[in-house]
């Protein structure tokens, strides 16, 4: 006996010297002492599995730490053991073991019996998790991601490979100790006691695994079979076997397998290790950094809630950013839904095995497919993995946020709906870019362009025409939507109600709409501003999209000065820059055209450039909507009351707030505008008394810089001037919705081609339908019985404050325009879209 005990001593030291020979750990939490592990209480270290690896690493680290040894051994009363190491399951076998959990594990009953005999014993079950192969800013080798670690429990010979090619790549995580007497005193049983406890870590480790490495995957094929068994698949075959009159299960069931096979993810680990090394590269080609803040709010949230995340769409490039950018902090890159388009020869297995699901432009009129892509998607939560999606429902062209489409959305609410499984949580994500690959592109199709079919061809066209740097990426984090808080909100009562899903309560639409509305609004309160963005959105501003250097310098450090002086929300991100260093970064980013000249350097756009811009300022321009529609009233009226500005601000807010989703409630704006006020005073550009407010001598420099912040808003405030002055040329009830939407559209086209240099946003008929959404909702105009529009005093008293808002030339050039006899373009273009449609 006494030689095997020194045979087995023997081993067990030539792998600890072979271990710290080659192993390099990273410990988690980098503060072990949050931990509040008392040194004087007895430590027992709780691990997953059985393996001496594992156990002698953690050995080493506990040592290295400052905590109890688990090779000191273990004394509890009279129950002694000479590792303070637990498992939950046994050995196996050489190369792939099977996992032989312990349903009571021996070494945990001891204890228990030994404390039910001294009441004041306790022991601190320190739960400890090892990741092999954890490292990836170092993994530069498609050998060491196809052995590091996964769902897998390794055998012997697996686990010697792993240890060899990712030992320096390790990751020990240390988690707060559970009190086996707090256990103890539930009530329990001892058996019970012991199940519980096992339970509760094997819980424990299975989420962190899923945090860290990703969910268990199952084999695709078997996933796309459980799913044509669900019941409501089940009922939507039946449905189409029976819809021509004769059954024909096994062609509908064909059709529903083939649905499967076109939505369903292939995910893989390696593969996704794999897209890390290759977007590395990627991103070291086209940008020059990545910025990320705001990772420490999505953290919080991610180990007990299911994560659905909701960038704004800016780029075919924000599919891969995410997953590039969670798994390189550490975190499980999620499902993606991505548009049918995507799923093509040789691009579409590559993102499928990377997390892409496809789904159609629409559901409508087949129950079969719908059914099929709601299965798919509450089994993907159920299987516990995170979920991105677009609620733009496609790419900006305008650099703005689109209105949330509420297909997706409805879908996840009504999947937690049906079964109130752990709490999800839709975490808002502000992308920028400083260039969008797609720009020019993005122009052509504004410009009437038809918009090309993605392709293989045209990917490789693309990127053989990137030349040069695309600057930084940035992207935030922003505050987490939980969904539980969002339904309570709007039915106190949800938890008890009945939810049927074929007939969901009237709550729920309203529910989906408040919480697209909800998340667009998040995703502009952690907006990342940048320099491109705030040399675009002064430029621009200026008559000729031209100004003095040394002006130019000034305007940004006021707007910079703005920005933190009155801090549009929490999340939001401005630069650690001044305005001569954002021209000379703007500089080297080829943005902008310098003009020598005797009394100072021009800085410009050209007219081409400057169209592309507005991309960019459009990224922000809701953060300083509301500052420059003071400077826009103040301007037109140079004088005026504190409380009139107040209400006239009030009343254009709720269709500024329409077409920017800008945060703030109506009766937040007199503070806002006080705060506004404040920073103008300080700097010369307004002058102001308690009970008015008014514009400097239009001779000064400061006047010059309050007319540049005006306008940042002017082109919002021409569409609206443009659709009121419409409606009232018509008169009440003779216009359709449509009619107005095409009406508006080509007058705004005009005025970009008569007078002052639009881009085709200026003319984009979804800011025209958002802003009339807007003047429905809040009674401004109302539908009438045959569907045409009517209006009354509301509309008319709006009409006279837009005299307040635009100068005299702007006014009337668009009433010149207005007076032409549009109602042949208007049934012209009505027809056009009842083609369009058929």
């Amino acid at each position: 006996m006494t030689r095997w005990l020194g045979l087995d001593l023997l081993f067990a030291w030539i792998v600890k010297q072979f271990l710290y020979l080659i192993v390099r750990t990273r410990v988690q939490p980098d503060n072990i002492e949050s931990l509040n592990i008392d040194a004087e209480k007895p430590v027992c270290y709780v691990l997953k599995s059985e393996s001496l690896s594992d156990y002698l690493v953690m050995d080493r680290e506990c040592i290295a730490q400052g905590l109890p040894a688990p090779s000191s051994g273990l004394q509890v009363g009279g129950f002694q053991h000479k590792r303070a190491a637990l498992y939950l399951s046994g050995q196996g076998w050489v190369w792939q073991r099977k996992e032989m959990i312990q349903s009571q594990p021996k070494k945990l009953v001891n204890m228990i019996k030994a404390m039910e005999l001294d009441p004041t014993l306790d022991v601190q079950l320190v739960p400890v998790s090892l990741f092999w192969g954890q490292a990836p800013a170092r993994e530069n080798s498609v050998f060491k991601i196809l052995f590091s670690d996964n769902w897998r429990v390794p055998g012997l010979f697996r686990k010697l490979l792993m240890i060899m090619i990712q030992g320096r790549n390790t990751v020990v995580h240390f988690d707060e100790p559970v009190s086996l007497r707090t256990a103890m005193q539930e009530g329990l049983s001892q058996e019970r006691t012991v199940r519980k406890l096992s339970r509760v870590f094997r819980t424990h480790f299975r989420r962190l695994r899923e945090a860290v490495i990703g969910p268990d995957l199952s084999h695709r094929r078997i996933l796309v079979n459980a799913l044509l068994g669900m019941p409501n698949v089940v009922a939507a075959i039946e449905a189409e076997a029976s819809r021509s009159g004769k059954k024909n299960i096994k062609k509908a069931q064909a059709t529903a397998r083939s649905y499967a096979e076109e939505i369903a993810a292939d995910y893989s680990h390696a593969v996704i290790r794999i897209y890390y090394l290759v977007l590395t590269w990627l991103w070291n080609k086209l940008y020059n950094g990545v910025s990320v803040t705001g990772i420490d709010r999505l953290k919080k949230v991610a180990t007990n809630n299911e994560v659905i995340y909701v960038p704004c769409h800016r780029s075919h490039i924000d599919y891969l950013l995410m997953s590039y950018l969670l798994f390189r902090n550490r975190m499980v890159p999620p499902h993606i839904a991505a548009g049918v388009n995507l799923n093509m020869p040789v691009v579409g297995p590559i993102l499928r095995r990377g997390g892409a699901f496809f789904l159609r432009r629409s559901f409508k009129g087949n129950r079969l497919y719908t059914a099929v892509f709601n299965e798919y998607l509450n089994m993907t939560f159920d299987r516990g993995f995170s979920v991105e999606y677009f609620i733009e429902g496609g790419r900006s062209r305008t650099g703005r946020l689109l209105a949330p489409r509420p297909g997706m959305l409805s879908m996840t609410v009504r999947s937690f709906l049906r079964t109130q499984r752990r709490n999800f949580v839709f975490v808002p994500v502000h992308v920028s870019y400083e260039k969008v690959l797609e720009a020019g592109t993005y122009l052509g199709e504004l410009y009437g362009k038809e918009k090309q079919q993605e392709s293989i061809f045209g990917i490789l066209r693309t990127l053989r025409k990137i030349r040069g740097t695309f600057g930084q990426v940035y992207v935030n984090f922003g505050d987490p939507i939980h969904l539980n808080d969002h339904l309570t909100e709007i039915e106190p009562d949800w938890k008890k109600a009945d939810y049927n899903d074929n007939k969901p309560p009237p709550w729920v639409s309203t529910a989906v709409d408040q919480l697209g509305t909800q998340i667009i609004t998040e995703i502009n309160n952690a907006a990342v501003i940048n320099p491109i963005n705030l040399l675009s959105l002064v430029l621009l501003s200026t008559p000729k999209q031209a100004m003095d250097e040394k002006a130019l310098a000034t305007q940004l450090d006021f707007c910079l000065a703005y920005l933190r002086k009155s801090p549009y929300s929490n999340e939001v991100v401005v630069p650690e820059i001044d305005g001569n260093g954002i021209i000379a970064y703007c500089d080297t980013l080829e943005v902008y055209i310098r003009q020598k000249h005797p009394l100072g350097d021009v800085i410009r756009f050209t007219d081409e450039k400057s169209l592309l811009m507005t991309y960019y300022r459009n990224n922000i321009i809701h953060v300083f909507a509301v500052i420059s529609l003071v400077a826009c009233l103040v301007l037109n009226n140079r004088r005026l009351q504190r409380a009139v500005l107040y209400k006239q601000i009030q009343q254009l807010y709720l269709f500024l707030q329409s077409e920017l989703f800008i945060h703030w409630k109506a009766d937040d704006i007199p503070g806002v505008v006080d705060q506004c006020v404040a920073v103008l005073v300080e700097y010369g550009y307004l002058i102001a008394d308690a009970e008015e407010v008014w514009a400097p001598d239009s001779r000064t420099t400061e006047f010059m810089h309050l007319t540049i912040l005006a306008n940042t808003t002017h082109q919002t405030l021409e569409r609206f001037f443009i659709t009121v002055e419409i409606l009232i040329k018509a008169g009440s009830g003779k216009l359709h919705r449509s009619q107005l939407e095409n009406a508006c559209t080509m007058l705004a086209q005009r005025m970009s081609l008569l007078h002052t240099l639009s881009g085709p946003e200026f003319s984009d008929k979804s800011l025209f339908r958002n802003f009339i959404q807007a003047l429905i909702k809040n009674d401004i105009i109302n539908v009438g019985d045959n569907g045409n529009l009517v209006f009354g005093d509301p509309l008319l008293r709006s009409y006279e404050d837009a005299h307040s808002l635009l100068g005299e030339d702007t006014r009337q050039s668009i009433q010149q325009i207005a007076e032409m006899d549009l109602e042949k373009e208007i049934d012209e273009a009505s027809t056009n879209k009842t083609k369009e449609k058929a």
